[in-house]
């Protein structure tokens, strides 16, 4: 990939794809509206937190803590059990989505890629436009967020997108 790159990475994959499954099976409780972790064992509290809501993060909770720790900071913590499964067709179903945006992608994790931007940049006025129509795109179609970086080189994207979250375009 040469020019522009567009780096995509979904907002706490597992514990939104959770969220979502468990909303879609009629949970009246969003994960990524409460202290929320996905991880471990919930009856015996061992393991390791994998992915945790930003109301969670609020309590000092961190990723790869032991679910314990997790608990120990915050009593009320909801845990839920990993989907490997499920996060693997969700991933499927984004890659798809943006392969119908942008068939020069390359998947680097199970919830992120880099776009190639030159092929769709008579599209959209800016690459910053396209990162904010696959936001509101990836968003409006599944009902979770990503962040898009954008660089001419991938670890600049890749560091874009790491600033400020959820569901944010940054330049770099």
């Amino acid at each position: 990939m040469a020019g522009i790159i567009l780096h995509i990475d979904v907002n706490s994959a597992f514990l939104s794809w959770s969220a979502i499954k468990l909303l879609e099976e009629g949970s009246q409780t969003d994960l990524r509206l409460i202290p929320s972790i996905v991880g471990g064992d919930q009856k015996t509290r061992h393991g390791i937190v994998v992915a945790k809501s930003i109301p969670a993060k609020k309590y000092g909770i961190h990723t790869a803590d032991t679910v314990a720790s997790a608990f120990a900071k915050c009593p009320g913590l909801v845990s839920v059990p990993p989907d490997h499964a499920y996060y693997s067709e969700k991933s499927s179903q984004l890659m798809d989505y943006l392969r119908g945006i942008c068939p020069r992608i390359q998947k680097v994790s199970i919830d992120e890629c880099y776009m190639d931007f030159e092929p769709i940049r008579d599209s959209y006025p800016s690459p910053e436009a396209a990162a904010r129509a696959i936001c509101d795109g990836v968003f409006e179609t599944f009902g979770f967020t990503v962040n898009v970086g954008v660089s001419d080189r991938k670890v600049l994207a890749k560091m874009a997108s790491d600033f400020e979250k959820p569901n944010r375009v940054h330049t770099l």
